[in-house]
């Protein structure tokens, strides 16, 4: 189910053919502290419910919320042919360019990114540590093999996919996937080593990305904090699943910690 933000701005952000549109939300009083990133995963959007409730908690803390939709889906313009990597990579780069330009006086550039969106902000995270500030990092169930998630999830092998060329992923705005995008992702790999902290939250039990290959991840990464959310799957769908993530992600953004006692 999703969720909206009473008070939101709404706008559209342009990067040559890209057309991105993006919800602004940010603290009635106070002086914004800190701007938060929403990227979120495949067949998702701006309005998936941990996006906004990442928006709604974070702005009692005097922080500004962008959420942005992917080529392809939510309220995005593009066409299934505008779903490519690249165009994924852009669309996370141009929107966290403006949050830069517009909050110029803010040190923390926090990003809560989820499945593909995170892998996305890996593929993409060296270009964002070469703006201004300081990036924190949120990464919730992150597909580091993104190749190999996609096909889980389709429960296909690379020949079927090469064979039909492209499948159709269901979601609330169904799409394709091409095989030339699984080539892309093939070719960018998110295992490895990032020189930054970050917290990986991931699901005791997720089907589509292995706990080996986040455990891992988490080993190579060695400023990384890692936590298992105990009878949770990759979509975090069952019962207090999502204000766990909700906790975790306020006390990273505000004290690069995990203060709760269940996971220190």
């Amino acid at each position: 189910m999703n969720r909206v933000i009473d008070m939101e701005k709404t706008f559209l952000l342009s990067q040559g053919d890209l057309k991105i549109p993006c919800k602004l939300s940010q603290p009635d009083f106070g002086e914004v502290r800190r701007v938060v990133l929403g990227v979120h995963g495949l067949g998702g959007s701006a309005n998936d419910e941990i996006q906004v409730g990442i928006a709604e908690e974070m702005e009692l803390f005097y922080s500004a919320t962008l959420r942005f939709d992917f080529p392809a889906h939510g309220e995005s313009p593009m066409t299934d042919a505008a779903f490519t990597l690249k165009n994924c990579v852009d669309s996370l780069l141009t929107v966290a360019r403006y949050a830069r330009e517009q909050y110029a006086q803010v040190e923390d550039l926090c990003i809560f990114a989820t499945g593909f969106g995170a892998y996305v902000t890996l593929v993409a995270l060296q270009d964002l540590l070469e703006m201004p500030g300081q990036v924190k990092l949120v990464v919730q169930t992150p597909s580091i093999l993104m190749h190999e998630t996609l096909l889980a999830m389709k429960g296909i092998s690379r020949e079927t996919l090469w064979a039909m060329d492209r499948v159709t992923l269901q979601a609330e705005r169904p799409f394709d996937v091409t095989y030339s995008f699984y080539e892309e992702l093939r070719e960018n790999i998110a295992m490895t080593a990032y020189p930054i902290p970050m917290l990986i939250l991931h699901g005791e039990d997720d089907a589509f990305i292995r706990m080996s290959d986040i455990q891992q991840f988490h080993r190579i990464n060695e400023q990384s904090k890692l936590v298992i959310i105990p009878g949770t799957s990759h979509r975090f769908l069952e019962e207090g699943a999502w204000d766990m993530v909700l906790d975790l992600t306020r006390d990273w953004f505000e004290f690069e910690q995990v203060l709760l006692s269940d996971w220190s």
